[in-house]
């Protein structure tokens, strides 16, 4: 789809966008996998310990356990048929006018929503793949995002 007013430096960015991210929704699901594996890994090791002294180290195991679950539901549930999907065909309206959060006058994009929720399911890396396009859309995109509604 194509706007008025398309900027140049868009045109740079527009291929690395829809193909980055298109693949957003696996590479949280990669995250979301990889911190489940690595929870049930430190949880077997923790309860193998002598005396039970592992049973209360297992905060940060049973929390990779959760975040991962969390990923992955939240990848396959929102960013795929809600971001990716609309990356691949290159929906920019969709992602810059349709898939707000209005809180009062302030327009907030749930593309960053998701993207800083998967940052912090993801240790960091869950959540670049949507946030990388999403910051590129938002500030160098083929129309610029009204922060604000008018009135």
């Amino acid at each position: 789809m194509s706007f008025e007013g398309t900027s140049l430096k868009w045109s740079k960015y527009e291929k690395f966008v829809s193909e980055f991210g298109k693949w957003a929704w696996i590479l949280g699901i990669l995250s979301g996998i990889i911190n489940l594996i690595w929870g049930l890994y430190t949880i077997i090791t923790l309860a193998s310990l002598p005396s039970g002294l592992g049973i209360y180290a297992m905060d940060a195991s049973i929390w990779l356990i959760l975040s991962g679950i969390f990923a992955i539901l939240i990848s396959y549930l929102i960013i795929k048929p809600k971001f990716s999907e609309k990356c691949a065909i290159q929906d920019w309206s969709f992602l810059l006018e349709n898939w707000i959060i209005l809180l009062g006058n302030f327009r907030f994009p749930w593309m960053l929503f998701w993207g800083i929720i998967m940052c912090i399911f993801g240790y960091g890396w869950g959540g670049i793949p949507i946030l990388i396009p999403s910051i590129l859309l938002l500030f160098a995109g083929p129309i610029k995002f009204e922060w604000s509604t008018k009135g």
